[in-house]
């Protein structure tokens, strides 16, 4: 090659390799990069059912009793209803 068409190319070359340096305007002018945002999936709410708790329920004292039965009579014990 010949130096004439070295620095022919060479003066092609530059302005363009000069240019795709990057430099401290570049950097300003450059706007950051967005990234998808997750999408949160809102669900429902499932309905409370609020159950009363065994012990905040009336307690009902049933004594224990004799019952008459065909085969004579039985002995049902003590025992709580709840309502």
């Amino acid at each position: 090659m010949s130096i004439k068409r070295m620095l022919a190319t060479a003066a092609l070359i530059l302005p363009i390799a000069v240019t795709l340096i990057p430099s401290q305007a570049d950097a300003q002018i450059r706007r950051p990069v967005r990234r998808p945002v997750q999408v949160r999936i809102i669900k429902k709410p499932s309905p409370v059912r609020v159950y009363t708790p065994v012990q905040a329920r009336r307690r009902i004292l049933v004594p224990g009793r004799w019952v008459q039965t065909n085969r004579g009579r039985q002995w049902i014990p003590a025992r709580y209803v709840y309502r």
